[in-house]
């Protein structure tokens, strides 16, 4: 089984105001648009691992994904990097992949959630893929 650590609340940067947003530095922007956003699937690890006591709510949410191998799902924990300029490439955003938040805002008052096989199979279909 392949157990989910996922991003369960917003970065403190998400409520900026536009204004707020421009006036940062560039460096600063760049940090900001790639932030850790709520959905982001942060780790994955296998099976009954010890989570510690900050990971969980209201930080995190662990999904455990019964029958899934952490091979399979590994690659979505990447970071999404724009590999335009090979010598200088630039991470977009921390991670390339989230559960879709409507699913997150049902479930943001459970520390961990077992799916179903078709909760899994549904998961795995819906999972948003970061372009930009």
């Amino acid at each position: 089984m392949a157990e989910l650590l996922v991003q369960a609340r917003g970065h403190w940067m998400d409520g900026m105001s536009q204004q707020e947003i421009n006036n940062l530095p560039e460096s600063r922007k760049d940090a900001r648009d790639s932030r850790i956003q709520l959905g982001d699937i942060v780790v994955i690890k296998p099976d009954g691992w010890p989570w510690g006591n900050e990971e969980n709510l209201p930080r995190y949410i662990v999904i455990k994904a019964p029958g899934v191998d952490v091979e399979t799902v590994k690659h979505l924990t990447e970071s999404l990097v724009d590999s335009s300029n090979p010598d200088s490439p630039k991470m977009k955003k921390k991670r390339k992949y989230q559960i879709p938040q409507a699913w997150m805002n049902q479930h943001l008052d459970q520390d961990a959630i077992t799916l179903t096989p078709q909760e899994i199979t549904w998961a795995l279909d819906n999972i948003v893929e970061k372009t930009s």
